[in-house]
């Protein structure tokens, strides 16, 4: 496996892995089942760690973001609220990813509310990702290019 560090603010249509600045995780379905929970890990395989990127057309720093392994999208649990659990599911959900402003690190946010951000509340292997309200509350995320 080969990964590259992004070097430019835009990230293009592409199978990358999502790593959390704070603590070094990636973010990985938790299980194979269609409706997962996303979890953090430290490591694991391939295609556990393997997320596409679908830029949507027309649209800026927007993206689905697709299970490699499973070929589930990311979704919010629930309502776009704090505290909401990020899953995946078969229907595809928008989600901005644009740069926090500095050394290509970035925020994700639903399309529908950008002032939540995907975080890690626990630094713990099996922690779930989840919305949070505060950008500085571990909202850091790079993405890494993957090929195989």
């Amino acid at each position: 496996m080969v990964v590259f560090l992004m070097s430019h603010a835009t990230l293009q249509t592409g199978t990358y892995n999502v790593r959390h600045i704070a603590t070094g995780q990636y973010v990985v379905l938790k299980d194979t089942k269609r409706r997962s929970t996303l979890i953090a890990l430290q490591d694991s395989h391939f295609e556990h760690l393997a997320w596409v990127l679908e830029k949507l057309s027309g649209l800026e720093n927007t993206y689905n973001i697709r299970s490699f392994l499973q070929n589930t999208f990311a979704r919010i649990g629930r309502s776009p609220k704090a505290g909401a659990d990020l899953v995946s599911g078969t229907e595809s959900c928008p989600w901005i990813i644009r740069p926090a402003g500095f050394s290509d690190i970035y925020f994700i946010s639903p399309y529908s509310n950008l002032s939540l951000y995907w975080t890690l509340v626990k630094t713990r292997d099996g922690t779930y990702a989840t919305l949070t309200d505060n950008p500085k509350h571990n909202a850091y995320w790079q993405f890494r290019k993957m090929s195989a």
